[in-house]
């Protein structure tokens, strides 16, 4: 599964803490006791024959059996005190999911439910591996095998901090912008979770090389506001801090794209009770809004 996840047995035993020649001789007696090959070894890049597509695809179903087993017992022993492990990125903010929260807690006090930040992509993988209860998602694209509903969609928009000589102008024009650093998350690539944000921004020519990076929303905020360069902040979580004479978003800008940020579930995952009743209250708080209500 790890050979498969990072595309070789070099960046695989990086991962597994062992050295290449043993990640090779593991892979090869798996070849030699299904008597087939997995991986096209005459392929210019990483590829699986039929079977190794196969047997990655048991190997996840058995990993994730495994993975859950703790979580199946605790379940045994109270149903009452579940866990509920929720996946989400830094800049999900919106009130249903608060309500949601709070719905939750007051009905199941002794639950303990946590949020590990991570990025979209690494949510719908631990969904999908069964590790996390839920994810909440930034999606682009819908891998099989999972359950999508949108929570709510929000705008990216480009924002300075109080730190530059931008801040505080309504005159400011894209040529401006365009010679300006510019700081981001590192999903704000051709191709990353923030494909078609990265393509509108590109065609503005806002294009130069980041001089600075960060996973963490607070932590990008903090590199825009004290001037080091400008960057992108979804326009609903940013109005606050506009409001506080933080941030100021340029709006030399328009028709950037619209991302949609969704509850991702597994219909394959053993629940527990808690976690079964945080989705199915997630999911009736998200029912009760029209999405015209929750378009940000």
């Amino acid at each position: 599964m790890i050979v498969v996840e990072e595309e070789g047995a070099t960046r695989a035993s990086t991962r597994l803490l062992v050295s290449q020649p043993a990640v090779t001789n593991s892979l090869k007696r798996l070849e030699t006791h299904f008597d087939c090959s997995l991986v096209d070894r005459s392929a210019s890049e990483f590829t699986l024959t039929k079977a190794g597509q196969l047997v990655y695809e048991e190997c996840l179903e058995i990993y994730s059996g495994v993975s859950r087993m703790a979580q199946v017992l605790r379940t045994v022993r109270d149903e009452v005190t579940g866990h509920v492990s929720i996946e989400a990125p830094t800049h999900v903010e919106t009130p249903i999911l608060d309500a949601a929260l709070v719905r939750f807690h007051r009905a199941h006090p002794k639950a303990t439910p946590s949020i590990k930040v991570v990025t979209s992509g690494d949510v719908i993988t631990s969904v999908k591996r069964k590790n996390a209860s839920c994810g909440l998602a930034l999606v682009t694209s819908h891998p099989p095998g999972l359950e999508y509903e949108v929570i709510y969609r929000e705008r990216f928009a480009l924002y300075c901090g109080h730190g530059s000589e931008l801040f505080g102008r309504d005159d400011i024009t894209l040529e401006e912008i365009c010679t300006h650093p510019y700081v981001t998350f590192p999903t704000d690539v051709v191709g990353g979770e923030l494909h078609n944000f990265t393509l509108a921004r590109q065609k503005y020519g806002v294009n130069s090389p980041p001089v600075g990076r960060s996973y963490h929303l607070e932590e990008l905020r903090r590199l825009i506001e004290i001037g080091i360069g400008i960057g992108p902040h979804p326009v609903h979580v940013a109005q606050r801090f506009v409001d506080q004479g933080r941030l100021w978003r340029l709006t030399a800008f328009d028709d950037l794209p619209v991302f949609e940020v969704c509850l991702v579930t597994n219909p394959r995952t053993r629940l527990n009770h808690a976690e079964q009743a945080f989705i199915q209250i997630l999911q009736s708080e998200i029912r009760a809004t029209p999405i015209s209500g929750r378009s940000y």
